[in-house]
């Protein structure tokens, strides 16, 4: 028996666009893409520009000069003292006592030995001295360490010795004790260091020794004898402070006062305790030695018991934009006359007319537009990009048959802006840096702006690089 044979119908398939694959696709794409530009594109550290300021300063370490005059002893014997350093002595206060005997001396030494009997607010004076010699400590004045450990114990000494001279007063009609008073007004020291006769005026170069710089603190003597210092006293309020300057320091200071005048004033930071004072500054020079002297009539108490003392000059702040250093890079441009700059037919864009070359050009002329980037108003050039132009061609004047064939190139600072996603060079107008960060100008033609996003290297990229 035959088997029936079916008739077997085949239909066309249709296509059917699938969204989801087309989806992944464009996505693979980009993802492709991207990858790629992420290889080949310069891996660089961004820094975004700020707005800041850096103050224009400059540290030095001066010399102190004072009038100074200087007390001795007319008797041998042991001596107490009663004031402190930078205390303003009226005439005939008491400064100190000498005892040649010693049996007064030695009671009222022995009860400078007792610290309990220290009040609060002798405590608190000696809390304050401790203080300030650890905020102020420098290792390139190491000599105060010593200064500080005399002035320290005789602080606390001073206190109980007059606390027990009023105890003892009975005892003090002897011949053999003498109480020691100030012969005139003024400010006290309690220490010598050769440097009490010296003025500007008989100042000499080699007195400048700060690393050698050894002070006499007179409260760390016990007995004295006739002829020997006891304390000094200060009786103007002028004085001095002596700088040496090198020659590129002088030349600086030189403008500062100009042609017409022999001083300027500039303002004074005293790095010690940062308080801030005026003075008038001028030029001098000894033994061929350039020093900036500095007149002061102002807080000489505060650093009575400074000789050397280290200083910050000048107070001018630039603000602008803030960058780092590291950033800042040198490009060279072209050197054009900017007579020969001018504007193209039917077009705002500044440019120049070059002569073109070759065997064939016959002396024809065309416009190249060219970027400006900056214009020295003193020489007369412009500096412009070497993109279309380049060294040894021949440019000529708009309406003249005047020629320059340019052959001069300059520098230009600037960074590279990556904004884009690519490196494009930015010139900047430096006003000022320090060693970390530099301020430049705003508003600069073809320059930077507040956010813009700069390589914080600038010499690790190139221009027209992509960037991630």
């Amino acid at each position: 028996m035959r088997k029936k044979q079916k008739n077997v119908l085949h239909y066309k398939k249709t296509f059917h666009i699938n969204i989801a694959v087309i989806i992944f696709g464009l996505v693979l794409i980009y993802f492709l893409v991207y990858f790629f530009q992420f290889l080949t594109s310069k891996h660089v550290s961004i820094y975004e520009v700020q707005k800041g300021q850096i103050m224009e300063t400059s540290v030095y370490t001066g010399l102190i000069l004072r009038e100074e005059t200087v007390s001795y002893s007319d008797v041998t014997g042991q001596i107490n003292y009663y004031s402190k350093e930078a205390d303003k002595a009226g005439y005939n206060d008491l400064i100190c006592s000498i005892d040649s005997e010693g049996s007064v001396a030695e009671e009222i030494t022995a009860a400078g030995l007792d610290g309990t009997s220290l009040t609060k607010e002798e405590l608190l004076d000696i809390e304050d001295i401790v203080s300030e010699y650890t905020a102020n400590y420098s290792d390139t004045q190491f000599y105060n360490v010593y200064s500080f450990k005399e002035n320290l114990n005789s602080n606390v000494q001073e206190s109980l010795y007059l606390a027990a001279l009023e105890e003892l007063s009975r005892e003090t009609d002897s011949g053999t004790f003498s109480l020691i008073r100030a012969e005139t007004d003024g400010i006290l020291a309690f220490y010598t260091d050769g440097y009490e006769d010296v003025t500007p005026d008989n100042f000499s170069a080699d007195l400048y020794q700060p690393s050698s710089y050894q002070k006499n603190n007179l409260k760390s003597n016990t007995i004295v004898s006739s002829g020997q210092a006891l304390y000094k006293t200060v009786t103007d309020e002028n004085w001095y402070i002596m700088i040496p300057l090198d020659e590129e320091e002088t030349a600086y200071y030189q403008t500062l006062m100009g042609e017409d005048s022999d001083s300027f004033v500039i303002q004074v930071t005293f790095r010690k305790d940062e308080a801030q004072a005026y003075a008038t500054a001028s030029l001098r020079t000894y033994d061929s030695e350039s020093f900036l002297q500095l007149a002061m009539n102002s807080s000489m108490i505060r650093y009575i018991s400074d000789r050397y003392i280290e200083v910050e000059l000048g107070d001018e702040t630039q603000t602008g934009l803030k960058i780092p250093n590291s950033s800042i890079i040198q490009k060279e441009f072209l050197l054009i006359p900017s007579d020969y700059i001018s504007q193209g037919d039917n077009s705002s864009s500044q440019g120049v007319i070059r002569i073109s070359s070759g065997e064939n050009s016959d002396g024809n002329t065309e416009f190249v537009s060219t970027d400006i980037y900056y214009t020295d108003e003193e020489s007369g050039y412009c500096y412009v990009p070497a993109d279309d132009l380049s060294l040894g061609d021949v440019i000529q004047k708009t309406d003249s048959a005047e020629q320059y064939t340019i052959a001069e190139t300059g520098e230009l600072s600037g960074v590279y802006n990556v904004n884009k996603g690519y490196a494009v060079y930015k010139r900047i107008e430096i006003l000022t840096s320090n060693e970390e960060y530099t301020i430049v100008e705003t508003g600069t033609s073809y320059g930077l702006s507040l956010y813009d996003r700069i390589a914080l290297d600038g010499t690790s990229i190139s221009e027209g690089a992509f960037v991630n």
